[in-house]
């Protein structure tokens, strides 16, 4: 299936050998990896699903990172049956926005832990049980410590905005000699899985994957797909995206306990034999290989995938439809690049350690409908409240806000603005921005530049993924009708490499 795929770019590349396989991204949407760019509880929810297409089971990491330096603020095991699926729903806690997120389901999958149940049980309907978002993460010790403070926000309300990333562990089997059956726990019967005690007290003190982590388990296949919604059941909103697929992370199976921070998207192992993590990058109409040392650079073969020189998506700021528009631009590898309790100093393609921000600019290009656009560049002397650099891992661009305003995004609602485009547009020769177009966001740093792999491809940019998201308001229906129409744009991008042996050579 996705093994085919990945065989046929290997023997087109000249590969050595015919069975090698290697990260890539997965045009018709599942994989082993799935990558959720952006959740957000600031009045609002976020649903979520993952679907398994396979009729294997499958061990799932589910980890949530907030928004500034991607620190874990949940994580925990999913176990889904053939054909199985598992939903959830992010929220807020607390009464005036400041609580920490939570997250709710009332699907019947495995979960490890299980989740709180709430509420008494009714015969015949799924008991809704959550599980709350901590700060643990980065709250608590000495600077440069994996889960010491990173001098950023130390409070709950850091959780309420940021990505998420469901990552296939193994697939679920039941072997032949001596198996504890562990698929037949986990497929539901009549709706419901007949063993999830079983597997959680598989976690326990001498329980059987405590012992031997691989029980039961052979390496993951991928199949997997998934979705995100976030709903404004005030405003009868709701933007909704696809999940990123990676396909051909690992050869092994990556199978931990729901405390351990692996695997992660530095784990990355196509070619466990001889320690390589390759790259499958489509540019032009060239497919390019990069191997990497899987033990020391693993995430650059995810950062490979995701690099893109420059970001197309389109706004609409229009008065008279009410329009709101703001961008998330996600970076879900930078943590491993930045943060300051994995490096002691940044790492390419970034340009700043994380201290409260790890800041890089950034430029662009408006243009309105008809092509006339603003001029490209950053300002090396920005007006007060202008910013040309995006400094956390997970940022909104919004083009709504003037220098005056103040408060969350128009579009989502987010306090994670990073850049107000009409800021910058206004600034770059008094141009205005134009009440609808498409906008450039490009990478332009000579800093902006992926290690080289092994075989001396360096791609260039940065490793960014998101969509844009806009609503209208009609404000001519009938009074007390609800009338916003929302709708999400993922983002369209160009890529590009050299060879770091010929710098003025393309990579290709």
């Amino acid at each position: 299936m996705k093994r085919t795929l990945a065989v046929a770019v290997a023997t087109a590349l000249g590969a050595l050998a015919s069975s090698a396989e290697g990260v890539m991204l997965n045009p018709r949407g599942t994989g082993q990896v799935l990558i959720y760019p952006y959740y957000t509880v600031n009045h609002q929810q976020t649903l979520l699903s993952v679907i398994n297409t396979t009729g294997h089971g499958k061990a799932l990491k589910v980890r949530f990172r907030e928004g500034y330096d991607g620190r874990e603020v949940a994580g925990f095991n999913v176990y889904l049956g053939p054909y199985d699926s598992w939903v959830g729903s992010v929220f807020g806690t607390g009464d005036e926005g400041n609580g920490a997120a939570a997250i709710a389901t009332n699907d019947a999958s495995c979960t490890v832990p299980g989740f709180i149940g709430l509420g008494t049980p009714v015969p015949g309907v799924p008991r809704v049980s959550t599980l709350e978002f901590s700060n643990a993460n980065y709250s608590q010790g000495v600077y440069g410590t994996p889960t010491g403070t990173d001098h950023g926000p130390l409070g709950l309300t850091r959780t309420r905005e940021g990505f998420f990333e469901i990552i296939e562990m193994g697939e679920v089997v039941d072997q032949a000699s001596g198996s504890p059956k562990t698929l037949e726990a986990i497929t539901p019967v009549n709706g419901t899985p007949p063993g999830c005690e079983q597997v959680r007290d598989a976690w326990e003190t001498s329980g059987y994957w405590t012992t031997n982590a691989t029980t039961d388990l052979l390496p993951p296949a991928g199949g997997l797909y998934g979705a995100a919604g976030i709903v404004d059941v005030a405003l009868g909103t709701l933007y909704a995206y696809d999940a990123i697929a990676i396909d051909a992370f690992s050869d092994v199976v990556q199978h931990s306990g729901p405390n351990n921070p692996k695997p992660n998207l530095a784990t990355a192992i196509s070619d466990s034999a001889h320690d390589f993590a390759t790259a499958y990058v489509p540019i032009g109409n060239a497919m390019v290989r990069a191997d990497y040392t899987a033990s020391t650079a693993g995430v650059d073969a995810v950062s490979a995938v995701l690099m893109a020189d420059t970001l197309y998506n389109e706004f609409d700021v229009e008065s008279g439809v009410g329009a709101a528009t703001d961008w998330v631009v996600t970076f879900p590898t930078k943590q491993f690049y930045v943060d300051p309790g994995l490096v002691n100093a940044y790492v390419q393609p970034f340009e700043e350690r994380f201290d409260q921000t790890s800041c890089h600019e950034v430029g662009l290009v408006t243009h309105d409908r008809e092509g006339a656009g603003s001029p490209s560049g950053f300002c090396n002397l920005c007006p007060v409240n202008t910013h040309n650099y995006l400094c956390y891992e997970t940022d909104i661009l919004t083009f709504n806000m003037l220098p005056t305003e103040e408060g969350p995004s128009k579009g989502l609602g987010s306090t994670l603005v990073s850049l107000s485009v009409p800021d910058l547009v206004e600034f770059y020769g008094n141009y205005q921005l134009p009440t609808a177009g498409n906008m450039t966001l490009s990478f332009p740093r000579e800093a902006q530049r992926l290690r080289p792999s092994s075989d001396g491809v360096a791609f260039i940019g940065l490793p960014a993924t998101g969509f844009a998201a806009t609503n209208y308001i009609n404000a001519n229906v009938t009074p007390g009708v609800l009338s916003n129409y929302s709708a999400t744009y993922s983002h369209r991008s160009h890529a590009s490499c050299m060879s770091s042996a010929s710098p003025q050579s393309a990579c290709q």
